[in-house]
């Protein structure tokens, strides 16, 4: 049944790269259905290339904010069929018939997100989202990938939109600062933006059996622990499982111009390069789009190694100094760790 089905995503020209590494492994791994763009902002040179091979849709009215608030689009352009809302910082390395096939049968879709966010939950959420109810607390998922049939579930986008419309941009994704980004998301109800919009509701408004929860790991964790098992398919194995999605969550991306801060050695850094600068890709970019530790070649593989070394050897130390403050006498501890959040907090709205 997933021949009615589409993907659908929403890019800027700073997340042009994504997209091509996005379509380019959607086709390797044999997914041939149409892949629709809201552009958000691609240049004109960006457009002409991307033109054969996807379909590129503007909602010039359609001004919810953030780009990552706009990706509730598809029934603005009166589509039917399956839904399959895909995000530009992904890497499909298996088969998502499967989970096309449980959307065109009546469920949603949706994996897991980070096993440090399975408990995320906000009593808050009932009022800020207007739910009809307060939220169930359920395993908190990830909105990176999102399969529905618009005609089984005609009101999700519409809620999910009205829901994202109520978040201040401001609290989304706010920098950590000196917390840890876990502490700060803990207090943050809305720092996963459309995340948050869409969990909360079928927390409260949906039934818990209306959602086909992917199994743990499908979308790994931690890039780092992915075995490239094949690199001309894609295939890729977590913890024993098969990975069918590879999410570069988080920011800068691997492309952009900090990039390099976040460049470790994972699978999804080692799949780019394949994805984008192979001949047998249907979008093929040329190295110097790149940054030279995405491009492949012996002097990318030796800056990655170089930066990912010294970025183990960064969380080492900062993790050693958080250990060493907790091992602290409490006379001492408490006011570090209270300048330490009072600090943090000027960067909280």
């Amino acid at each position: 049944m997933s021949e009615t089905a589409a993907f659908y995503t929403v890019t800027t020209a700073d997340y042009f790269i994504g997209l091509v590494a996005l379509l380019n492994s959607l086709r390797l791994t044999g997914h041939q259905q149409e892949l629709v763009v809201l552009d958000d902002g691609l240049t004109p040179a960006q457009r002409e290339r991307l033109e054969p091979y996807v379909t590129l849709v503007e909602l010039p009215g359609f001004e919810p904010g953030l780009p990552v608030l706009k990706k509730t689009f598809p029934d603005l352009l009166s589509r039917t069929g399956v839904v399959a809302q895909i995000d530009t910082d992904m890497i499909v390395t298996g088969s998502l018939e499967p989970q096309l096939a449980q959307a065109a049968s009546g469920q949603i879709v949706l994996f897991p997100d980070h096993e440090s966010n399975h408990d995320r939950w906000f009593a808050e959420w009932e009022e800020s989202f207007r739910l009809a109810g307060p939220p169930r607390r359920q395993m908190y998922l990830n909105t990176g990938f999102v399969a529905f049939s618009i005609e089984r579930w005609p009101d999700l986008l519409p809620r999910w939109r009205e829901a994202c419309a109520t978040i201040h941009p401001e609290r989304v994704a706010v920098a950590p600062g000196l917390l840890p980004r876990s502490t700060v998301m803990s207090r943050e109800p809305f720092w996963a933006a459309d995340q948050d919009a869409l969990n909360a509701i079928l927390m409260a408004e949906l039934p818990e059996n209306a959602v086909a929860v992917q199994p743990v790991g499908a979308e790994p964790d931690w890039l780092s622990e992915v075995e490239v098992v094949d690199r001309a398919t894609l295939e890729c194995r977590y913890r024993g499982g098969e990975a069918a999605i590879l999410h570069f969550s988080l920011a800068p991306k691997p492309w952009q111009q900090n990039g390099w801060r976040r460049a470790t050695r994972n699978a999804y850094l080692e799949l780019l390069p394949r994805v984008l600068l192979e001949v047998d890709v249907v979008l093929r970019l040329e190295p110097r789009e790149l940054p030279h530790w995405l491009r492949g070649d012996v002097r990318a593989s030796a800056t990655l190694t170089a930066l990912d070394g010294a970025w183990r050897g960064r969380d080492s130390l900062a993790r050693a100094a958080r250990a060493g403050i907790q091992r602290l006498p409490g006379s001492l501890r408490a006011p570090l760790l209270g300048l330490r959040d009072r600090i943090a907090a000027r960067r909280l709205p």
